[in-house]
């Protein structure tokens, strides 16, 4: 998806996003932040914090820096209350304009079926992520049950184009975390990997929790 189309998408959506995903992938984010075991004084990375689902789970006493495209969607997030302190930056996250190994943890919500190269993307996390950070992970997936595959190849089109709801959210409906995660060679352990199956194709999702393992 060309970078224009995915700010014009999220900007135009970044109203009415937040009562979208509570309706259709109302899902806790306590134990995605949680996994991260955050202590006092940590910094976290929010990677395309969009409205800020996320950020009411942080603890108090660490910082997080979350970063997105859309500055419409960050307007969204700077409506929450949270504990923790938050710094907001209109940023790429397949070219993230911090140092390396300036973060203590990373999380990213619903995020890596929405940009152009998701390797990449995951690249740019681990580079700026300290070895042996904890970066959880919440998205939508490919399904692994060949069915329900077969149903987001016929939506993959209208999702990247169209949208779901019509112009509002658009992401790749054939995210492949296996790939992904598994066979792109990334410093990575996968500590956790729960899918979430279901015979709605739009549905599908996953939670991951990944150790950054460079060297």
């Amino acid at each position: 998806m060309l970078l224009t189309k995915i700010i014009d998408a999220y900007d135009h959506g970044a109203v009415d996003y937040e009562q979208i995903m509570l309706r259709y992938w109302d899902i806790d984010r306590k134990p995605l932040i949680a996994s991260l075991q955050l202590k006092p004084g940590q910094i976290v990375l929010d990677a395309a914090v969009g409205t800020g689902l996320n950020l009411p789970a942080y603890p108090e006493g660490v910082s997080v820096v979350g970063v997105d495209l859309s500055q419409k969607m960050l307007d969204e997030a700077r409506k929450k209350l949270i504990a923790a302190d938050i710094t907001f930056k209109v940023m790429d996250l397949q070219n993230l304009a911090f140092s390396d190994n300036s973060f203590d943890a990373a999380a990213s919500g619903f995020t890596l079926c929405v940009v152009a190269d998701p390797v990449r993307a995951l690249e740019e996390i681990l580079r700026v992520t300290r070895p042996g950070a904890l970066i959880a992970i919440l998205d939508y997936c490919k399904s692994r049950d060949p069915e329900i595959y077969k149903w987001q190849e016929l939506i993959t089109d209208a999702a990247l184009d169209l949208g779901f709801p019509t112009g509002k959210i658009k992401w790749n409906a054939l995210m492949d975390y296996d790939e992904l995660i598994y066979h792109s060679n990334l410093p990575i352990e996968v500590l956790t990997d729960d899918r979430t199956e279901s015979p709605n194709p739009f549905l599908c999702g996953c939670q991951l929790l990944l150790k950054n393992v460079k060297g």
